[in-house]
């Protein structure tokens, strides 16, 4: 399989109260899926530069220049070639299979989580995407690609951002 996984890790992590980087086996662990999903090379994109020794790997600080994620999704992409795949650092439930699943769509797109919404942090861009200039927002960046149904897949494309949310799935799941 071709293509570059990318991992946003450098958000100050306020509502969660903790480093979601860190969180159920962090970065490394979303890191070893893309391995073991067949991505051959997955970048980490730390945030500042005082970020960049709490990983390991290809780690990249985000250019002073760029504010906001949909400004860093179209220089990320510029910077390699061929066919993208974003994460957050709280994709606690991405799996392999998942990432596999979602790298394998002809035209990429964005998943839709298990209540149908779509998950633009989880974005599947392909090589010839053509980012809008004028997008004020992730959402506006990726509304050209297409909706993808995640069917069997959707619980991998969730995401966390409060310390009740993963109560919620810890006590549900009890897989943590």
């Amino acid at each position: 399989m071709s293509g570059v996984g990318f991992i946003f890790a450098g958000g100050k992590s306020r509502r969660m109260g903790e480093d979601k980087a860190t969180m159920f086996g962090g970065v490394a662990r979303l890191q070893s899926l893309f391995e073991k999903a067949g991505v051959p090379r997955t970048v980490v994109l730390a945030g500042t530069p005082e970020r960049l020794a709490l990983f390991e790997g290809e780690v990249w600080p985000d250019p002073k220049n760029l504010h906001g994620l949909h400004r860093l999704i179209p220089w990320a992409h510029g910077e390699v070639k061929g066919k993208v795949m974003f994460v957050p650092c709280d994709g606690f439930l991405l799996t392999e299979e998942a990432i596999r699943w979602l790298m394998e769509q002809p035209n990429g797109g964005v998943p839709t989580d298990q209540t149908g919404r779509r998950q633009p942090m989880f974005a599947c861009i392909p090589s010839n995407h053509r980012y809008p200039a004028n997008a004020g927002s992730v959402r506006e960046l990726l509304e050209g690609l297409p909706t993808i149904d995640s069917g069997a897949h959707a619980e991998a494309f969730t995401n966390f951002n409060t310390p009740d949310s993963v109560l919620d799935l810890r006590l549900a799941d009890r897989r943590w």
